[in-house]
């Protein structure tokens, strides 16, 4: 063999041994997604040894299961739920920072009339 061909060779990927997960381990995985709004799924798959794109995959996987239990729902209405979900989701960021900022304002207007 040429030194060439043993250079093309090398520089091959390896084949990992891969660790199968029971549909428990990824039901509680999915689970802890579900149950921390605040973290990210890439430090939570840190946390749990897996690969980002693994327990993404888990969890969009679960939330189409969620949407569309037995498979009868067409791409287009799931997407559309999807979108909606998305567009709930960003709306309670909105009301959510509007109420942080009334409360700050009130706040700053307390000190300010405490002070006179």
């Amino acid at each position: 063999m040429s030194d060439e061909k043993k250079r093309r060779v090398d520089r091959r990927p390896r084949k990992t041994d891969r660790r199968w997960y029971s549909p428990e381990e990824r039901a509680s995985a999915v689970r802890i997604v579900r149950e921390s709004p605040g973290r990210t799924i890439r430090d939570i798959a840190a946390d749990l040894g897996l690969k980002e794109d693994t327990l993404y995959a888990w969890v969009v996987r679960a939330r189409k299961a969620q949407i569309d239990p037995d498979g009868s729902m067409s791409d287009a209405a799931r997407r559309r739920i999807w979108e909606l979900e998305r567009e709930n989701a960003r709306l309670q960021r909105d009301l959510d920072f509007e109420r942080k900022a009334k409360a700050f304002i009130r706040q700053i207007s307390h000190r300010r009339n405490d002070s006179r």
